[in-house]
């Protein structure tokens, strides 16, 4: 009874072995596209969790304005569908917006990046704080 215990006790901690080391992990880098066509490239991430990279949007609420490609920096975990944060300087107004979200990896391999933003243009005083959140 105890070397069955013991053999099923090692089926099962193989199983486990086997299923983690099969697990697919999300790669944030690359380039992603989302539903409007803006496109995020993600250059680099490092050993610390930190990300780089840049956003280009192709929707913006500043008409007549030309729409550059902007810095973006932050944060994920390392796990295997991470959770992230980063912010996004738009080099072509005075705002910044804030994504958070998580990377999922669907039972074919494909990768998908759920988030919500939080967009922050500058105010003329504190007054006009609320109106410039979005």
């Amino acid at each position: 009874m105890k070397n069955m215990i013991l053999f099923l006790t090692l089926i099962l901690l193989f199983q486990v072995a086997f299923y983690n080391c099969h697990e697919q992990k999300c790669d944030l880098t690359g380039k992603w596209v989302n539903e409007l066509g803006s496109n995020m490239t993600i250059s680099k991430t490092d050993n610390k969790g930190h990300i780089f990279g840049s956003y280009f949007i192709t929707v913006t609420a500043n008409n007549g304005v030309e729409i550059k490609e902007s810095p973006l920096a932050g944060i994920k975990d390392d796990s295997h569908q991470p959770i992230f944060g980063f912010l996004v300087k738009w080099t072509f107004s005075e705002s910044i917006t804030n994504f958070v979200g998580q990377c999922f990896v669907d039972k074919n391999g494909v990768e998908r990046l759920e988030t919500m933003w939080l967009l922050r243009t500058k105010a003329d005083s504190s007054g006009a704080n609320w109106e410039k959140t979005r």
